[in-house]
């Protein structure tokens, strides 16, 4: 899954400025747009949890690369020592 698809912000619409002048005009709420999911508590526990998962995965790799990183800078430095 690629982490830039995942949001838990889509679980409700942000309203813009003009959809908030419009309301203005509208008694019945007609423009009121809802998105509606079965469970939506479920859904957005689900998403966030994904999102962590994500964020540790890049973590990890993170570290293992740095530790490659030092690894490498430490065997340059005892061969250039001896």
């Amino acid at each position: 899954m690629e982490k830039n698809n995942i949001k838990s912000t889509d679980l409700f619409i942000y309203p813009s400025f003009l959809k908030g002048v419009a309301r203005v005009g509208s008694s019945w709420g007609q423009l009121d747009e809802y998105n509606y999911k079965l469970d939506p508590d479920t859904e957005a526990i689900k998403r966030d949890w994904i999102i962590i998962g994500l964020d540790i995965g890049d973590s990890i790799q993170k570290h293992e690369q740095e530790t490659k990183k030092q690894t490498i800078a430490s065997r340059s430095n005892s061969c250039t020592a001896a």
